[in-house]
């Protein structure tokens, strides 16, 4: 209540609330276009904080990372081309709502979802940060390389109607992180005499490749088909149907509780945890099969699933000083700015900026949902524009993001390469989900499964032996096992139910 005393007087004012507001659209319009990210919006307005003060300019960032986070629904669904890399998965079923007629319920939901998400990981950044963050300590490079070994479980719950094509997807991507700098001892490697290569496939390119410039070919292929499908009532409806809020109760929780857990974890971020969140909605569902085909429940996990990461990052980051993400990363970059030091002691002797940080994290989470679904009719007008006018706009915008990152002329051709090896995956029935979850965790996989060798001296045993690392094991375990198992139940079924 101290908290909350603290940034109730220093944030409740016109204008902190007039900032908010500004940076809240700012980061949505950020989200919303393919290329720019969150990091880059809060790296631009970085430098314009100094002059605000620690409140103000610590909420204009938060307000850009919760703007940012959700507004990437909007091309997912609209387009399907996730604006932001935590918008990936909800393109699964976001998209397919909208060619079904469906965008307002898929954009409501989604618009929701991210309230709800954010919300809930405010709370629990709130009430239980020290708790998690101690546990989160306790990782140790077993339980990091469990934790990957288990998203790379969800392969088989993506790829269940072909599961051959959907692990020669994930291999392709894992193999797509191992060119570059060896993540331990920084010698190049499979850098095939090129320079260029010894810098590896940069994230931004890579997922704008497989998702965007591959979306584009597709367009391109059937410029007169593709938008005249998708249908926009102008009397949007804010809030999502009531029916389907209260029988995804559930889902919510259990997504909000998984994507802050993903958030605490450094590394992590939003597209595991919108991967994750995904695969339990699909294992949980009584209808598992609509996944992927236009299924209210795939956006609500998505969608609340990556905007609760925004509470979760920020719970290492305040209590051990530790960025949870690239946006908490740059956030911790703020802080530095006007002196203050994350960790233990900055609830003690910043109590005031503490409370500042709750309340900002609230306000922007409820000023991105009025924002966001009040301006909707402007964003999704983006489906009137003649395609090719919006073509060229969207791929411009991905070339600038992309070459705005690093500079560098190779990730233009990683883009354009990785978009035409993505369009013939998708030409021969390919999913391209698991390709970047493979390229996400690999990574991770690699690095804290040599790196436990190494502490443990060549012993494997502590990967099955450390409580939580054999924990993830087994879960993951289940989560290969549970779709098998469950498909032998229903073709028994399906046979008594014949006979």
């Amino acid at each position: 209540m101290e908290y909350l005393s603290y940034g109730l007087h220093n944030i409740v004012h016109v204008n902190s609330l007039l900032l908010i507001a500004a940076s809240v659209l700012f980061g949505v319009i950020f989200g919303a276009i393919p290329g720019l990210t969150a990091t880059l919006g809060i790296a631009l307005l970085l430098p314009f904080t100094y002059e605000m003060g620690p409140y103000n300019g610590l909420a204009c960032l938060l307000g850009i990372y919760v703007g940012a986070t959700s507004g990437g629904l909007i091309s997912a669904t609209l387009i399907g081309i996730p604006g932001t890399g935590a918008s990936i998965v909800t393109t699964f079923d976001g998209y397919p709502m909208a060619q079904q007629g469906k965008a307002n319920q898929a954009l409501s939901l989604g618009c929701f979802s991210s309230f709800v998400g954010g919300v809930i990981s405010m709370i629990m950044l709130m009430l239980i940060s020290p708790l998690l963050a101690r546990l989160a300590l306790k990782f140790g490079p077993w339980e990091y390389f469990s934790l990957g070994i288990f998203g790379l479980t969800i392969v088989v719950s993506i790829s269940s109607k072909n599961l051959i094509k959907g692990l020669l997807a994930g291999s392709l991507g894992v193999a797509i992180t191992l060119p570059g700098q060896d993540p331990l001892v920084a010698i190049p490697r499979y850098a095939f005499g090129f320079t260029q290569m010894e810098g590896g496939f940069a994230l931004l390119p890579t997922l704008l490749g497989f998702f965007a410039i591959t979306q584009l070919f597709g367009d391109v292929e059937s410029v007169a088909e593709q938008f005249s499908v998708i249908r926009f009532d102008p009397k949007y409806r804010i809030f999502p149907p009531l029916a389907i809020v209260r029988t995804s109760i559930g889902n919510f929780i259990r997504s909000s509780l998984l994507g802050t857990w993903i958030g605490i974890l450094p590394g992590a971020g939003g597209s595991i945890a919108s991967f994750l969140a995904y695969d339990q909605a699909k294992k949980a569902s009584k209808t598992p099969e609509a996944f992927g085909t236009g299924h209210y429940e795939g956006v609500i996990a998505s969608e609340t699933a990556n905007n609760a990461v925004t509470g979760g990052a920020l719970i290492p980051l305040m209590t051990l000083g530790i960025p949870g993400d690239m946006v908490t990363a740059v956030i911790l970059g703020g802080l530095l700015i006007h002196g203050l030091r994350p960790g233990p002691m900055l609830f003690q002797d910043n109590a005031d900026v503490v409370g500042s940080i709750f309340v900002a994290l609230f306000i922007a989470n409820v000023m991105m949902f009025i924002l966001q679904s009040g301006l909707m009719r402007f964003f999704a007008k983006i489906i009137l524009v003649p395609k090719h006018i919006l073509l060229p706009i969207v791929g411009i915008m991905c070339v600038v993001g992309t070459y705005s990152v690093n500079n560098r002329i190779f990730d233009l051709w990683v883009l354009i390469i990785f978009g035409f090896v993505g369009y013939i995956l998708i030409k021969n029935k390919f999913n391209l989900g698991p390709i970047v979850l493979g390229y996400i965790l690999g990574p991770l996989i690699e690095t804290n499964w040599r790196l436990g060798l190494m502490a443990a001296r060549g012993d494997y045993l502590p990967f099955l032996t450390r409580p939580l690392s054999a924990l993830l094991l087994v879960m993951a375990l289940g989560s290969i096992l549970f779709p098998v198992i469950m498909s032998k139940f229903g073709n028994k079924k399906n046979h008594a139910q014949r006979a």
